[in-house]
């Protein structure tokens, strides 16, 4: 192989965020911390980081992944689990054959899905890696339906982004404003858990998997991830815990009291954490992944003017038994799962 891989030390956190802050595109779930939160919230992760290096050794980029094991005769490698996008990063100054980087890549997958014994083997991958998914899909990989997030373009003129609002944004924040919703950052461990509260009702009200309380827990002591949330007659109502990295800021587990929703919470956080990304000189906010067939939540998006940004994910069935297995066990799994989340916190 022309390029080579070598796993990341656990002591090279420092070098590894040193270099992914160099380059283009990169965002917080691809940061060291993230891998350290996970790793200590799920016994079921195992991180697998590699060095990416050309022909002469020197480093050109890195490799996150993580193989899940939700069984033990079940593993699945995820590009990276919870996150919109992620998979390898390149240094800007990269000039080598792509072409070839993809067939290595391609190989030293195929080589840890052997030793592994992984059942499958799931990619998600921006639009500029397009040509890695390419080569993925002549390796056998399908390609699922392409998923999307909404971004927005930010500048130090917060001003100016605040004018480009929809008028019904503009005039819900000052909604919450007139109905006097305190917005603010806190770095309280009690008002975390009255924020966990309502994330785990608001999850069960959607019928999701909620987070743990130990990876929350974990990002909000971090240097990756801040907490904000909306107060009302001494009550928190609503809370967004966001990450802030490279030049993105990404809103990642928000939940409101729906009993509250009338003083529009929810529109005053998004536009406080938007003001605080323009302050702080940050290029992008990313609003998180929709589901395509939520129209209301997508509309709400863009009324702040952000636009749609499309990633793919790419899969491929190595063990279909054990693929089997995972996919009959895993609804009943995320039900025990989510109500020992309720009933433990």
């Amino acid at each position: 192989m022309e390029y080579s891989f070598q796993p990341v030390p656990s002591h090279a956190g420092r070098d590894w965020d040193q270099l992914i802050s160099k380059c283009e595109n990169t965002t917080a779930f691809q940061a060291w911390h993230w891998r350290t939160s996970l790793s200590e919230a799920f016994n079921q992760l195992q991180p697998h980081y590699f060095w990416i290096l050309d022909s002469k050794e020197v480093v050109i980029g890195g490799w996150p992944a993580f193989i899940f094991r939700p069984l033990p005769t079940v593993k699945i490698l995820f590009s990276l689990p919870w996150n919109l996008f992620g998979g390898y990063f390149l240094i800007p100054e990269f000039q080598g054959n792509y072409r070839q980087l993809c067939r290595d890549l391609e190989q030293q997958l195929t080589m840890i899905t052997k030793k592994e014994k992984v059942c499958q083997t799931s990619f998600t991958l921006d639009w500029n890696q397009s040509l890695f998914g390419d080569y993925l899909l002549e390796k056998g990989f399908k390609s699922g339906r392409r998923h999307f997030t909404h971004r927005l373009k930010i500048g130090p003129d917060y001003d100016q982004i605040w004018s480009s609002y929809n008028k019904r944004v503009r005039g819900a924040v000052r909604k919450s404003q007139k109905k006097g919703v305190e917005v603010y950052e806190t770095d309280n461990s009690n008002q975390l858990d009255q924020f966990y509260q309502i994330y785990l009702q608001t999850q069960q009200r959607l019928s999701g998997t909620p987070k743990p309380f130990s990876l929350m827990t974990q990002l909000f002591e971090s240097n990756l991830a801040k907490l904000v949330i909306a107060r009302q007659e001494g009550k928190t109502i609503a809370g967004l815990l966001y990450f802030y990295f490279n030049k993105t800021v990404t809103l990642w587990a928000g939940a409101s009291d729906p009993d509250w929703w009338s003083f529009r919470p929810n529109n005053a956080i998004f536009d406080h954490i938007i003001r605080w990304s323009c302050n702080a000189g940050y290029d992008w906010v990313d609003f998180g992944a929709s589901p395509p067939d939520n129209t209301g939540l997508i509309k709400h998006k863009e009324e702040y003017r952000a636009v749609p940004y499309y990633f793919q994910t790419y899969t491929k069935v190595n063990l279909p038994l054990q693929l089997k297995l995972w996919q009959t066990s895993e609804p009943a799994i995320r039900k025990v799962y989510a109500f020992l989340q309720q009933i433990g916190h």
